[in-house]
């Protein structure tokens, strides 16, 4: 049996992450991830069961990504719920400035139905977004509106998504609409008045 490369394995994950970029989910074949790694399908079989897992790989190596940034970036003293999630929702923002394409994968998977196909675990797709989750928690309640932090994490999560692209096509300028401006938006739409 051949010995794994971590390093051509990455190679494999990141390429087909420029195909998802380019052509879309729905694009992405053995062929086509051979051909773009260039290295051999049977290769790719040395590292992936098959091409679900190939996408499962880099959905979750991206969320990683955005997970380990968040768990570095976003500090985990704040007691405060609310500026909590002001400080996710920055952080979020942040990450998207400098890694905008493990973003938009992401963001790919996340409207795709293939994801339900995948076989991601809850846990595996939630990984690094546990503290977020514990500080809604244990907010004072009367804090937020929804009490589930999954609901507060999307409405934290996609509008900085949605602003990020919108800056990057030239549909807003950030000058005039601030991520600040954005993230209170968000925040007076979440909290109990």
């Amino acid at each position: 049996m051949r010995e794994k490369d971590t390093a051509k394995a990455t190679t494999i994950i990141d390429q087909v992450g420029h195909i998802i970029l380019e052509e879309g989910i729905s694009n992405v074949s053995m062929s086509r991830i051979a051909k773009a790694s260039g290295i051999s399908s049977s290769t790719i079989y040395v590292y992936f069961a098959d091409k679900e897992d190939v996408l499962k790989q880099v959905y979750l190596a991206n969320k990683q990504g955005l997970a380990d940034y968040l768990a570095e970036h976003v500090d985990q003293n704040i007691s405060d719920a609310v500026a909590y999630v002001r400080a996710f929702m920055t952080a979020v923002y942040d990450f998207g400035q400098t890694h905008y394409d493990a973003l938009m994968i992401i963001d790919q998977f996340n409207h795709s139905p293939l994801l339900a196909h995948l076989a991601v675990s809850e846990a595996e797709s939630f990984a690094g977004f546990e503290p977020l989750f514990a500080r809604v928690k244990q907010a004072p309640s009367g804090t937020f509106q929804a009490v589930d932090p999954l609901v507060l994490l999307s409405f934290g999560y996609a509008p900085v998504v949605m602003y990020l692209q919108a800056i990057k096509r030239r549909q807003l300028d950030a000058d005039a609409t601030t991520i600040d401006q954005v993230v209170t938006m968000c925040l007076n739409a979440m909290q109990q008045h």
